[in-house]
């Protein structure tokens, strides 16, 4: 009985130590992390960070389409004051020549009164002494005050096209501008997909303020190209007042132009070098 006792008690580790061996042989191995997965963790977040940035700017240019906005509001507060300044100044003149109009009616019946008094007078009678009668004057045309909007001249018509021609285009083999289309407006709008075929285009812009000193610095005009298929834009242009310039831009592909435009008129041209 003891012999058995003594067995199971030496028995009882080893098996313990059997199964432990056994137990961290048949434990798979466990495998490092593949890099392919950190590889489109790190795209993502270039993603993410592009698309932070592309939203940033249209946030920009929302702000300011606002400021252009408060900007062409005021503008037009300023002229409707002006022209109620001026609409008074009107009816004061008016009131004036209303007045002279009545008194010179009232000296010319004086004068004719006087005339009938002397034709009914009987012959041999003393003649009254003379009446100087009142000569009636003509109203004086008075001059316009001196705070009344001075009379400027029309503008020249403005010339069909503000952009800079078209380059010319170079012997057969070799690289040069090639203008795709041209595109003029004074609102908003989407153009439809066109292609690029080098590796470089560009998009000829101008921006032009309404005529006179008020609209001045009030037109703004904002242009992204976004490739087909894509919510990234490339900043094209975005500009308050008048100006003319081109903006380069990568190809090749397809893209289309997304146009915000208020308070002004603009035209623009898309060239591509191949």
């Amino acid at each position: 009985m003891r012999l058995v006792f003594f067995l199971a008690l030496f028995l009882v580790p080893r098996l313990d130590f059997a199964s432990t061996n056994a137990s961290s042989t048949n434990a798979p191995a466990q495998t490092p992390p593949r890099s392919a997965s950190a590889g489109k963790l790190s795209k993502a977040a270039q993603t993410a960070q592009q698309l932070q940035t592309a939203l940033d700017e249209l946030t920009k240019s929302n702000r300011d389409l606002l400021d252009l906005l408060k900007q062409q509001q005021a503008v037009l507060q300023d002229m409707e004051f002006e022209h109620r300044q001026q609409g008074r100044q009107i009816t004061s003149l008016e009131e004036r020549l209303t007045e002279t109009s009545e008194e010179n009616t009232q000296l010319q019946t004086k004068v004719a009164t006087l005339e009938a008094e002397a034709a009914v007078r009987p012959a041999g009678a003393p003649e009254p002494p003379p009446v100087s009668a009142p000569v009636a004057t003509a109203p004086v045309a008075t001059a316009p005050p001196t705070n009344a909007a001075p009379i400027v001249e029309p503008p020249p018509p403005p010339p069909e096209s503000y952009l800079p021609p078209a380059d010319s285009e170079g012997p057969p083999g070799t690289k040069s501008w090639h203008r795709l289309f041209t595109l003029k407006g004074d609102d908003g709008k989407k153009t439809d997909l066109f292609p690029i075929q080098g590796h470089l285009w560009r998009v000829v812009w101008h921006n032009q303020d309404k005529p006179g000193d008020h609209f001045k610095n009030t037109s703004g005009l904002f242009i992204n190209a976004f490739p087909k298929d894509d919510t990234i834009p490339q900043r094209v242009c975005g500009k308050v007042g008048t100006a003319t310039d081109s903006t380069e831009l990568q190809g090749p592909g397809n893209y289309y132009l997304q146009i915000d435009a208020s308070g002004g008129a603009w035209e623009l041209a898309v060239e591509d070098f191949h």
